[in-house]
């Protein structure tokens, strides 16, 4: 027994509603005089109180989480056109499909078990591939609830073409360059993100078949270590001549068939910016 304090049960008033209740008394024998606890809340206000206060720490986090997608948002990559724009903002017959079929792959999206890939191809351009993968992104981001302490985007939107390039900028720097990015911290940001969105994969002009079945090799094979997705949008088909196994080689597409389960989201029609004359 602590001869320190001594704990009874007895009867208390709440100082929120005024009721009384049986709560435990703690008295500390050590003090002089002794000193008494009594609790000043009975079990139903203080469950009141606690909720209150604990919505009112979400409320703050999510204040803090919506301040962050916005900068995400604006950050990660998605085209300037398309940054402000939701699900509710298309057209529910445009594309109407793939439109269903994008969005609810990025309802489904888990931060924490990402799962498979998805890939999106047309032959003819202007019918949405780029426009369904920002809004995928845009989904994704709003609806992350995880912890604002983070400070890394956890998604990329990149462009086949300016990955080529990118990777093309780093050789040859000087040793002691130390304003440029180098090959690593390009390949590093595309596998250390959640999800890694690439964008018009097709429109590069590879000098060399080599360089570009390497680059995707590289960013494809490290994800799948990962267990990380990925969504790619082309004009070339997965398989054949003049097909994303000439690009990428065909180990990588292999690797990339996979993560889609085979699925493709195929997009046809007139070019979108031909019926509404725009950009």
């Amino acid at each position: 027994m602590n001869q320190r304090q001594e704990t009874r049960i007895a009867e208390c008033q709440c100082k929120t509603c005024d009721n009384k209740f049986q709560g435990e008394v703690t008295t500390y024998l050590f003090m002089r005089p002794p000193k008494e606890y009594r609790p000043s809340e009975c079990p139903a206000c203080r469950a009141i109180r606690e909720a209150e206060e604990k919505a009112e720490d979400e409320r703050e986090l999510e204040t803090l989480r919506a301040a962050l997608r916005k900068q995400w948002i604006r950050t990660c990559g998605i085209p300037a056109q398309f940054q402000g724009m939701t699900w509710e903002d298309l057209d529910p017959d445009y594309q109407e499909r793939p439109q269903k079929l994008c969005r609810q792959w990025a309802g489904k999206f888990d931060f924490d078990a990402p799962g498979d890939s998805l890939v999106l191809f047309s032959p003819g351009p202007g019918v949405g591939k780029t426009l369904l993968c920002s809004l995928v992104a845009t989904q994704v981001i709003n609806n992350w609830k995880g912890d604002p302490s983070v400070t890394g985007c956890p998604i990329k939107f990149e462009t086949g073409p300016r990955l080529v390039q990118r990777i093309r900028a780093t050789f040859n720097l000087p040793e002691d360059d130390r304003h440029h990015e180098r090959e690593e911290d390009v390949y590093r940001e595309l596998r250390g993100v959640k999800l890694l969105i690439l964008d018009d994969v097709g429109k590069e002009q590879p000098r060399s078949y080599r360089f570009t079945q390497e680059l995707y090799w590289y960013v494809i094979d490290e994800r799948v270590k990962a267990g990380l997705p990925v969504v790619i949008n082309s004009r070339l088909p997965l398989l054949g001549q003049g097909s994303l196994e000439d690009l990428m080689g065909k180990d990588t597409v292999d690797r990339l068939y996979g993560m889609c389960r085979g699925k493709v989201i195929g997009l046809k029609g007139e070019s979108y910016r031909k019926l509404k004359k725009i950009p």
